[in-house]
């Protein structure tokens, strides 16, 4: 039987995360709190359907929310700004007929179904591979670990960030935040991309750091905040989703290199099998080569599209578009950068 259930209803946000918990192929952006997240900063329309038995036992899930863009007309995405998604069940077959009742269950409004993730070829969806997904399989050793970096970039930057006197803690608190949000808007603009709404590390804060689902990690220096990372943990795995830095500071402090060394050794000490690095477009030739050096695995990212006609428009981070985009936005002032940003941002989910 296929069912949805709310957000907002305590008692099935608790089935559903508990059901995610128990899968092996469950991440922190199918959870209910991630979902909150992005429903409470971009006010997309969620979806969360239930696969039950007779018996109203979950036997697989599927998240997803409604998003208008700008060019791309409505979509159902699983899920924005989630680096992989998809849906989830006891006997990892997806529904043949899922994703039709799903587009009739929405009136035939939406066209496509955009799925972060790989689906059995017996469904006859699109899939493109724009992406890489790099992984660290962890040892309870650390030094086991520390040994298969590499020796020239990665073992002397964290050796050279100890040595400048760059000091790792863990900040979850609201103070935290803000000093992520500082560094974020210089990141950002430094790589030409619109910033985040603070809301939405707000809203991070308020559904998944108190709830110690997820964790604000900064650099210090000279009691300055000169990195960030923002990691999330589902299961045996520690994710790697934001990471942020003051560029004065990463050529002769690299603070980046001691930061995820220190959230590398701390899901050591959690227990974690995995140590995930996230998506990696397949053109961007040196973070990809930057995550081999740490001795990550590097695989093949499917995102899946599923449609009732022949189009497919595919999310893509890199092309002539892109560079024109990013190149613009480079030069724009800081101030307006800063105001136009969180405005345009959820169109880029």
């Amino acid at each position: 039987m296929l069912i949805k259930y709310s957000l907002y209803n305590d008692v099935e946000a608790k089935r559903w995360d508990d059901f995610i918990e128990a899968h092996p192929k469950g991440t922190p952006f199918h959870l209910t709190s991630w979902m909150k997240t992005i429903h409470e900063t971009y006010s997309f329309k969620p979806l969360l359907y239930v696969f039950t038995d007779k018996d109203h036992k979950i036997t697989g899930i599927f998240p997803c929310f409604i998003v208008k863009g700008l060019f791309s007309g409505t979509r159902i995405i699983s899920n924005p700004f989630s680096d992989y998604c998809g849906p989830l069940f006891q006997d990892n077959n997806v529904d043949k007929e899922l994703f039709d009742k799903i587009i009739q269950d929405n009136d035939n409004n939406v066209k496509q179904i955009e799925i972060r993730n790989s689906i059995p070829d017996y469904i006859n969806c699109n899939s493109i591979y724009y992406f890489k997904h790099h992984i660290i399989e962890l040892d309870s050793d650390p030094t086991n670990i520390f040994n298969k970096f590499n020796k020239k970039t990665i073992q002397y930057s964290i050796r050279k960030a100890e040595r400048s006197g760059v000091k790792i803690i863990e900040e979850n608190t609201i103070q935290g935040i803000e000093e992520f949000y500082r560094l974020n808007q210089l990141t950002r603009k430094k790589h030409g991309v619109p910033c985040q709404p603070k809301q939405f590390f707000y809203n991070l804060y308020k559904n998944m750091i108190s709830q110690k689902v997820a964790s604000v990690t900064l650099a210090i220096y000279n009691s300055k905040a000169i990195a960030g990372g923002i990691f999330l943990k589902t299961n045996d795995t520690v994710f790697y989703k934001y990471n942020v830095s003051d560029p004065d500071f990463l050529a002769n402090k690299t603070p980046n290199h001691l930061l995820t060394w220190n959230a590398i050794e701390k899901a050591i000490s959690q227990g974690c099998k995995k140590f995930d690095f996230g998506r990696t477009s397949i053109n961007n030739k040196g973070l990809i080569r930057y995550k081999e050096m740490w001795g990550a695995k590097s695989l093949d990212l499917a995102y899946s599209y599923y449609s009732q006609d022949s189009h497919v428009s595919e999310t893509k981070d890199d092309g002539f578009a892109y560079s024109m985009f990013t190149s613009a936005w480079k030069r724009l002032p800081d101030t307006l950068a800063d105001n136009l940003g969180p405005m345009i941002f959820k169109y880029f989910g």
